[in-house]
């Protein structure tokens, strides 16, 4: 179906706040363009972003509501079968301990209360992660580096390490994957981490090991 021709004015304004969610690091507030408080012209951004690949999300951090947008997920998938955007074992590793030490134990222990991966503190640090006996601060510090430069890592307050605006772009499903990749790491012996390997295997998710193995990146 062909979609209706757009007055001058709201294809531009459809085509700002396309380059504005696929762009900006974090969210993009939805008073920030007219073409997000529109619910028709929102919609043809959805599906300009469809035409690409990429879905429009809205997500929520601590004091700030947008959105942002991502790879839908059978495009995900079939990226990742083709080893397009999956992350060396080191940099997968590096990211699950900072994910744990950051927002998994947090939220544990009660103190990490929001659904979003971001959390602006306790962070973590290259020091600590170190404290791991597998890494060496060869492998360490260019992994975080890398990290960094493709926004899955951010720096919070005295270089802490936290996680990155790139895991805002994660829809539910692959949120929901990597939390289940969590508790595979974290407890591979728990009746829950037999019940995800059990439905893993009945309905097998192409390209995809335990672990954040999918770049979403802007």
């Amino acid at each position: 179906m062909n979609e209706a021709p757009l007055s001058d004015p709201d294809e531009a304004q459809v085509q700002a706040a396309v380059a504005a969610v696929e762009t900006t690091d974090g969210l993009v507030p939805r008073e920030a363009f007219p073409a997000l408080q529109s619910d028709a012209l929102r919609a043809v951004v959805a599906r300009r972003l469809a035409a690409l690949g990429r879905v429009l999300l809205i997500r929520e951090h601590p004091g700030t509501k947008g959105f942002t947008s991502g790879y839908d997920d059978s495009v995900a998938e079939r990226l990742a079968a083709e080893g397009i955007g999956v992350l060396p074992p080191v940099e997968r590793a590096v990211l699950v301990l900072v994910l744990l030490r950051t927002v998994a134990a947090p939220r544990a222990r009660g103190v990490h209360g929001s659904a979003s991966w971001l959390t602006d503190g306790p962070g973590t640090s290259v020091e600590e992660l170190y404290a791991n006996p597998h890494f060496t601060y060869e492998q360490l510090r260019p992994a975080v580096r890398r990290l960094k430069a493709r926004r899955l890592l951010r720096e919070g307050f005295h270089r802490t390490l936290l996680p990155g605006p790139a895991l805002l772009r994660l829809t539910d499903a692959q949120s929901a994957r990597l939390w289940e990749d969590l508790v595979l790491v974290t407890r591979p012996d728990s009746m829950y981490a037999r019940a995800i390997r059990r439905r893993r295997r009945e309905q097998p998710h192409p390209g995809r090991g335990p672990g954040p193995s999918h770049e979403t990146a802007p």
